[in-house]
């Protein structure tokens, strides 16, 4: 079976470090007044940025060593390389920019947190097409949008739980890694 998997907020708890390393960025680079709307999905709407306030923010994230500090979700690696082990092709695919850089931070992360794969793909924002031209047969990730993109394309999908999809009943979610195993174990 090919897998295709997400990284951020599917297999590395990105969002609280990427939402502290935010806040520090508007008191020291922007209007400095905080939060807007702290659950709110996008930059603009949980604080008071405009358009160029978010790109800046993106590069200062994209220049930093911030993906390189991120912690694994647990059982992540653990399931992902038993997937593997078992003869699975592993496939990361992630929208973070793909560049020389990130991709090198990126391989480290995922290498230094145990996880076996077969290839990384990066730059990646709609995933359905890219999965179905590779033959993937499962995408595992966080996005609802992703998700569906891939159904669109007869990819089959999970979605993994996370605070922003906590109402979502219409996919198959779930909220370890442990039942990613189980579902992919039934599905077989």
């Amino acid at each position: 079976m090919k897998i295709g998997i997400d990284i951020d907020d599917t297999v590395s708890m990105t969002h609280d470090k990427i939402i502290k390393e935010a806040y520090k960025y508007d008191k020291e680079h922007v209007k400095g007044k905080g939060f807007k709307d702290p659950n709110a999905y996008s930059f603009m709407e949980m604080f008071y940025w405009t358009v160029l306030d978010v790109d800046g923010f993106m590069k200062y994230i994209r220049s930093g060593s911030h993906y390189s500090e991120l912690e694994p979700i647990k059982g992540a690696s653990k399931v992902v390389s038993k997937l593997y082990d078992e003869g699975n092709e592993i496939i990361f695919i992630t929208r973070r920019q793909n560049n020389l850089k990130v991709k090198m931070i990126t391989k480290k992360w995922l290498k230094k947190n145990g996880f076996k794969f077969n290839k990384l793909i990066m730059g990646i924002s709609k995933k359905g097409e890219l999965c179905n031209e590779l033959g993937i047969d499962l995408l595992i990730d966080n996005d609802i949008k992703n998700i569906y993109d891939a159904l669109d394309y007869k990819v089959d999908g999970i979605l993994m739980g996370d605070r922003y999809n906590k109402d979502e009943t219409d996919l198959n979610r779930v909220e370890s890694w442990e039942e990613v195993y189980k579902y992919i174990k039934g599905a077989k």
